[in-house]
């Protein structure tokens, strides 16, 4: 088998995992909360992501709304045009606040820029979709290496200032269309809802340029804020 053929092999049996993950944890009733963020959680600390371009974003979006009707209104729609995204790396824990000039901004920008001079067009296909136990998940398909060496890359460039996932590599990529605030409405019918469309096919994301993001819940769920971006201009080989 090709690398790539490894890679995707890897990628669906992953995916098929965490559907099993999140069907038991929903018709158990054992289902995490997911909450607006804390200054020093874990999660939505400024990240490196690749955003969906508008036509890609909009399919997400009418996606993430039929998933919303099922789940129900209380869940967050992430997989919104304005806030859909595929994660790189994320840098740190999470900030309120992040000023302009912060030094370490400063630092992921120059590592950013010079990482995308290394790798060139990235491309996703997008196949269908999974559950995890917090969240209804889009899955994606590199069509090639790119974003694979993208993210070493960026690892390199990076040095000491990506010590908060150092040792930590990916090994799917994905988008959150929806993240669970507690148990689905109906459960059983959320599992069967998304069990329908494991195989659905929503195109390929196509994506030049990659962009360091701060995060902001706008009171229905998490928003990106732009710090950064950069063209994804390097070899395609």
């Amino acid at each position: 088998m090709d690398p790539q053929g490894k890679i995707k092999c890897m990628g669906s049996t992953r995916f098929a995992e965490l559907f099993d993950q999140g069907r038991d944890a929903f018709l158990s009733g054992d289902v995490p909360r997911q909450e607006p963020p804390l200054e020093g959680g874990e999660r939505w600390g400024l990240t490196v992501v690749l955003r969906p371009e508008s036509s890609v974003a909009r399919r997400m979006e009418r996606v993430t709304a039929e998933a919303i009707s099922v789940a129900g209104d209380s869940n967050w729609p992430t997989g919104a045009e304005v806030s859909s995204h595929f994660t790189v790396r994320t840098l740190e824990r999470y900030r309120p606040i992040v000023p302009k000039d912060d030094e370490r901004v400063l630092r992921y920008q120059a590592a950013l820029r010079q990482a995308c001079t290394r790798v060139g067009t990235i491309r996703l296909e997008l196949t269908g979709l999974t559950l995890t136990p917090t969240s209804v998940m889009l899955c994606a398909s590199p069509s090639d290496e790119a974003i694979e060496r993208f993210a070493g890359y960026l690892a390199e460039e990076l040095a000491s200032d990506g010590w908060f996932e150092a040792g930590f590599t990916r090994d799917i990529w994905y988008s959150n269309l929806v993240h669970l605030t507690g148990l689905p409405e109906n459960s059983q019918a959320l599992v069967e809802w998304v069990a329908a469309r494991r195989s659905l096919d929503l195109g390929v994301s196509v994506h030049t340029f990659a962009d360091l993001v701060s995060w902001t819940f706008n009171g229905r769920h998490m928003e990106p804020a732009t710090l950064g971006r950069a063209k994804l201009r390097g070899s395609a080989g």
